[in-house]
């Protein structure tokens, strides 16, 4: 019985990547198509001998419905300066829905050299948070220091359409691995060639690149969530408010709601959250 994890699926055809790193057609019985629906990332078990059937489907870590994967270990959020403009909202929504998901957020921001203040103002907001953060440039880039915080996982490439994704995928294999387009001026996003997820092989880790998209699933949390709970910098803090209830919106005594105005936590940051939160209240999925 041999390991591998789903490349592609797409209308029944499944290819897997083999632990030694090449691929392989694998069917799927019917048994295994009632049981479970095999998305990008499932890590399963075939017979090599016998037409490389399917046997067993590891249990997922987590599960995403758009873009349909599984055991994501690191969102790799990819944001540009300009071209399109850096979109702190869609940021914060994707870091929320990194740590709600056990996932570890890391910010990649593309096209530096347009606007390096600003790009280095971004990163320090959000290093100081703690969500590891990287500065790229349309040429000369290296990628090292990301390799090595990437290595050995399951890596899911995510962010709106024409920041640079498939470019810096491309880069990183020093090949074309996904073809790219100029950026639409008129609608100031990218006109992306991806279609659907798919996993790249690349030094240690899995890559999945995924269609360039300006929102993300996320159904409404529990009621005995807190939003603030996926906001480091606000649930380091929210202990030292007055109401152990605290929503850290319209509450006396708010630890978060002093710490924004002594610019201990972004003001970005926190308006982003008034916005979630709004939505979450409203019962609106994202």
């Amino acid at each position: 019985m041999k390991k591998a994890i789903i490349k592609s699926a797409s209308g029944g055809i499944f290819l897997g990547l083999c632990e030694e790193g090449f691929e392989v057609s694998l069917h799927s019985p019917g048994k295994i198509k009632q049981a479970q629906k095999l998305v990008v990332g499932d890590i399963v078990y075939y017979d090599e001998e016998n037409y490389n059937t399917i046997l067993k489907i590891e249990p997922r870590k987590n599960e995403f419905i758009r873009p349909k994967s599984a055991n994501i270990d690191i969102f790799l959020i990819v944001q540009s300066i300009e071209e399109p403009k850096f979109d702190s909202y869609l940021i914060d929504k994707l870091i929320v829905t990194a740590i709600r998901n056990l996932v570890t957020p890391v910010l990649y921001i593309s096209k530096a050299d347009i606007n390096e203040n600003l790009a280095q103002e971004i990163c320090e907001k959000y290093t100081k948070v703690g969500i590891k953060t990287f500065v790229g440039r349309l040429d000369g880039n290296n990628y090292q220091n990301i390799v090595e915080v990437l290595k050995g996982k399951i890596v899911l490439l995510v962010g709106n359409s024409g920041v640079g994704k498939s470019t810096f995928l491309n880069n990183m294999h020093g090949e074309e691995l996904q073809r790219t387009n100029i950026i639409s001026k008129k609608l100031g996003r990218g006109k992306h060639t991806t279609r659907q997820a798919e996993i790249f092989s690349y030094n240690g880790f899995y890559l999945i690149d995924t269609p360039g998209f300006s929102s993300f699933d996320l159904k409404v949390m529990n009621e005995h969530e807190r939003l603030s709970n996926y906001f480091p910098e606000m649930k380091r803090l929210q202990d030292k408010c007055k109401f152990n209830t605290c929503t850290h919106i319209h509450e006396p005594n708010c630890a978060i709601k002093e710490a924004v105005e002594k610019g201990i936590i972004a003001k970005s940051r926190y308006q982003n959250y008034l916005i979630l939160y709004d939505e979450l209240e409203r019962g609106k999925t994202w």
